[in-house]
């Protein structure tokens, strides 16, 4: 049994300076009767063991294959879109809104979630929380996708709708927190600032927005907790929106390339094995080889002031709501 460096720092479970675990730390945890049943640390591009006969015959691999311990996956993500350098950030729009930037230094800061670690001399400070595209899955799951035009992608429909409209002051705000948020697992989603001139297409881009407006908060925390985010890699299901990553950069005011790879996550996984058995130097090496830009996009001043706008209403909706939330929470019944 082994694991690696990013898995564990990812989990809270290793000292990271010293890349091992540590009983002081595991006592914090009540586990430091734990210790000897803890799998080894390998660094992401070690050798971990080799392909079996017995799984060889399984899966067509060839016996003796080499196989590296791997990666956590938001950190195989950010090598994949070809995000290796400090001060690089990668911002994927998934399932899940992960917003991380690498770092020299770890950053000692308790209002960052995570912190996790990828190579033996640097670090990805990492902002998340479960409220990114998984809000457009859902209005297409339950508005769009049940009779969509011949050959036509609801997803490209719904990009084609929020493109059709601009950003304006008198459009409703959307929090995207379907699943709570990071700040308040009660939080839910809504629409605030329906009226009756409003369209799908002002619905939408409204959904689209809020999304990107909890990706700016998760990047404003990185900030002020010293990171430096000057420009962005998009990836994740988002990206592939022919409109969200322009309204990415506007929001964000940084120019955002999105990843020519769908599976970054994979191909960050692929680089790693390459540069486990040698065929790269390291993790810059391989991404620089097998990583490239598809579509970039430059910050639109022109949306700039009521972006702003709207994003500071949705952050006094936010507050304003918590207690509501809580008093719904606490007053839900289940049959």
């Amino acid at each position: 049994r082994s694991t690696e460096t990013s898995d564990m720092s990812g989990c809270g479970l290793l000292h990271m300076p010293g890349r091992r675990y540590e009983r002081e730390l595991l006592a914090a945890y009540g586990l430091d009767d734990c210790m000897e049943l803890l799998p080894n640390v390998l660094e992401a591009s070690d050798i971990a063991g080799h392909i079996t006969r017995d799984v060889a015959a399984a899966t067509g691999l060839r016996a003796g294959t080499p196989v590296v311990a791997g990666l956590f996956d938001v950190v195989a993500s950010a090598i994949g879109s070809g995000v290796t350098s400090t001060g690089a950030a990668s911002i994927i729009a998934g399932t899940w809104s992960i917003n991380q930037v690498i770092t020299d230094e770890p950053i000692r800061d308790p209002s960052i979630f995570m912190l996790s670690t990828f190579d033996p001399v640097r670090y990805l400070a990492i902002e998340s929380s479960a409220t990114s595209a998984a809000n457009l899955e859902w209005i297409v799951r339950e508005f769009f996708e049940h009779a969509p035009p011949a050959g036509a992608s609801p997803f490209e429909i719904c990009s084609e709708l929020v493109a059709s409209v601009d950003p304006a002051g008198d459009m409703p705000i959307y929090h995207p927190f379907l699943y709570g948020s990071q700040q308040n697992g009660k939080a839910r989603a809504g629409f605030y600032g329906i009226a009756g001139w409003h369209t799908r297409a002002h619905m939408l881009r409204a959904l689209f927005e809020g999304v990107v407006f909890e990706h700016r908060r998760h990047v404003e925390t990185l900030r002020r907790a010293g990171a430096t985010v000057s420009q962005a890699v998009l990836s994740g299901g988002g990206s592939r929106s022919a409109i969200w990553p322009q309204i990415f950069a506007d929001v964000l005011d940084v120019p955002v390339t999105v990843a020519r790879s769908r599976e970054t996550g994979a191909l960050g996984a692929a680089i790693a094995a390459g540069t486990g058995i040698g065929l790269f130097v390291d993790f810059s090496a391989g991404a620089a080889a097998m990583t490239a830009p598809d579509r970039c996009y430059e910050p639109n001043s022109e949306f700039a002031p009521v972006y702003e706008q709207r994003y500071r209403l949705y952050g006094e909706i936010n507050q304003a709501m918590g207690p509501l939330w809580d008093r719904m929470a606490s007053e839900r019944t289940f049959n």
